[in-house]
């Protein structure tokens, strides 16, 4: 096996594994009040990538290179703080595989600021692509239907998109960073991310009991924080030393997949003919954005 063929094998793994975190969050969310699952997932993810990241830190200081901690500040609370209080608290509200679909407009909203905020080309193809996803998206919000799993979906699914949102702009600063090593920028973030996200712990938890977990529970927070945050992270900056990012890009189409998936199958979460029309619409959209070809 080559390392391409390994690197694809690698983001197939790691795709699945992030595809599953909507189920394992929706099972999570009712033990655990939803910024303290941010808090708990992002604070494991860090102790797992700070040694891997503490070295490079190390080298990078003696090299004379300041790290950009106004930059870094601002994406751990968009792309971590926000992110993940936002991904938490709409999956007390929506299904998985509702927030899944949703979460399937990702590509193209990165596209969209990318357009609008770091001026990359435009062209008529890939704005096509971004219009049907968003098309697509607001198909999922009108099919949106209360019940079961799902009390409040609309506004559930709107958290969803914002978080969405919140992805594209963290994505657009991260490429203004490139130079900087991405485990080294992943830990850095998580760490200033799990800071930011305490007052909101407090807050939660003042006047009621500590939660307690059972066994499986803790289980499932340690696939999160261990398994989809921290390795999943370090799994894929390693695939990207082989394969490029557009093409890495591609195989983030397998999330929503297994996501409604697992949301079926596994939690037996209805999934209206909307939900379903409109997230093929998102995808064909997402499918024409990333395959277009620059202007």
């Amino acid at each position: 096996m080559n390392a391409r063929q390994r690197a694809i094998l690698i983001l197939i793994g790691v795709m699945s594994v992030w595809g599953s975190t909507f189920v394992v969050t929706k099972d999570l969310v009712g033990d655990l009040p939803p910024m303290t699952l941010a808090f708990a997932r992002v604070a494991i993810g860090f102790a797992l990538l700070l040694p891997f990241a503490w070295p490079r830190y190390r080298a990078m200081l003696a090299a004379g290179q300041a790290v950009p901690w106004k930059a870094v500040f601002l994406m751990a609370f968009i792309g971590v703080t926000f992110y993940y209080g936002v991904f938490n608290l709409s999956l007390l509200y929506t299904s998985a595989s509702q927030g899944a679909l949703v979460q399937s407009s990702i590509p193209a909203v990165t596209a969209l600021v990318a357009i609008v905020w770091l001026r990359e080309s435009a062209a008529p193809a890939r704005l096509l692509g971004i219009a049907l996803s968003v098309i697509g998206v607001l198909v999922v919000l009108s099919g949106s239907q209360a019940g079961g799993a799902a009390p409040w979906p609309a506004l559930g699914n709107v958290l969803m998109f914002a978080g969405v949102l919140a992805w594209g702009i963290y994505t657009s600063m991260a490429r203004r960073l490139g130079a900087i090593d991405a485990t080294l920028l992943t830990a850095g973030m998580m760490g200033v991310g799990g800071l930011l996200l305490l007052p909101f712990v407090v807050f939660e938890l003042a006047g009621r009991p500590w939660p307690s977990l059972a066994f499986d529970d803790w289980l499932r927070l340690i696939f999160l924080g261990a398994g989809a945050s921290g390795l999943g992270y370090l799994l894929y900056n390693l695939a990207l030393q082989d394969v490029d990012a557009s093409q890495a890009g591609v195989f983030a189409n397998l999330i929503p997949v297994v996501g409604v998936l697992s949301g079926v199958v596994l939690l037996n979460e209805p999934l209206p003919v909307q939900a379903v029309l409109g997230g093929l619409i998102v995808m064909a959209g997402v499918w024409i954005t990333t395959t277009a070809q620059p202007s």
